[in-house]
């Protein structure tokens, strides 16, 4: 998250976007922002039926030109709040793509329509412009935050082009798609993160780990019958990232690393051995113990290298 205040001389702007505060400011200003979303797109659903669509592309065009002219305004001196209405206008982008398709007769009319099965290129165009507005608007703020708003669209819009590839996809074609596209979202995180750009890194690593994240649920969820299609990878995959968390000193990774890993452990012993079984709570408590010992060997490790200040500020 981005910190709070007036960045007075330009030394103090640089610090202030690089040290990370959970300060009042910055709570109010993110939950805001994310209300005002929210508020946003309802005010855009609840336009009357009458002249909807010319309606619905005048409104979401009104947002957006008001969003885009407070960003201008309150990046020359408050530029949380400045990037925080750049993300809003990036959001109005979809808002204001499906009332100009709409206008125009391309946007599909079936009310059962679903883009997931169905391609459509008014549909996925949307997805593809805001992925561009996205990045424009960091490209004009270096607001971290905005990548947010490309990697979510990114993914969605991948999703909405696997249709156009296999006719009617399957499950299985939008997860792998999922894990695949997550696993090049994190090479892009890595990247970003050999070049010195850790904050703007951080939204790949989320962004990817989430998507190998739903990937791997779903298997596990056993849909096809067979539980472990999904439980023994999340485990590799989370023993790796977890590893791989201490040399690149991740938070997200830890964090991840942990979930794929301790989830697979808790549903074998879960399955193997019945909750009233002493050997079930014994071997939790020394896998949970291992993982606290480990969070010492880390900060002790982290002292040694002088890192521990830099954990303070990479996520």
């Amino acid at each position: 998250m981005e910190t709070a205040g007036v960045p007075p001389p330009a030394s103090a702007a640089r610090s202030e976007r690089v040290i990370p505060a959970f300060k009042p400011p910055d709570i109010l200003w993110y939950f805001g922002a994310f209300a005002t979303a929210f508020a946003t797109f309802e005010v855009i659903t609840k336009i009357p039926d009458s002249q909807r669509d010319l309606w619905q592309l005048l409104v979401a065009l009104a947002f957006f030109a008001a969003f885009a002219f407070a960003s201008f305004v309150l990046l020359r001196t408050w530029w949380i709040p400045g990037g925080l209405t750049a993300a809003l206008a990036v959001a109005m982008v979809p808002a204001i793509g499906h009332g100009f398709t709409s206008l125009i007769g391309t946007y599909p009319k079936d009310v059962f329509f679903d883009p997931t099965q169905n391609f459509s290129w008014s549909v996925f165009l949307i997805g593809v412009v805001s992925i561009v507005a996205g990045l424009v608007a960091f490209a004009l703020t270096r607001f971290s935050f905005i990548l947010f708003t490309v990697v979510l669209g990114i993914s969605l819009t991948v999703q909405l082009l696997i249709p156009g590839i296999h006719h009617h996809p399957s499950a299985d074609d939008h997860l792998v798609a999922a894990i695949v596209l997550g696993a090049v979202l994190v090479l892009i995180g890595l990247m970003l993160d050999a070049g010195g750009r850790r904050r703007d890194a951080f939204w790949f690593h989320v962004g990817g780990f989430t998507n190998v994240a739903v990937g791997l649920a779903y298997y596990s969820a056993a849909p096809s019958g067979n539980s472990e299609r999904g439980w023994i990878p999340m485990f590799i995959a989370g023993a790796v990232v977890l590893v791989c968390s201490a040399p690149l000193w991740r938070g997200t990774w830890a964090a991840y690393g942990l979930l794929g890993f301790y989830a697979p452990i808790l549903h074998w012993l879960t399955n193997v051995l019945t909750a009233d079984t002493a050997g079930r709570a014994w071997l939790l408590l020394a896998v949970s113990v291992s993982i606290f010992l480990l969070g010492f060997g880390l900060a002790r490790s982290g002292r040694w290298r002088g890192r521990v200040g830099a954990a303070r500020i990479d996520a």
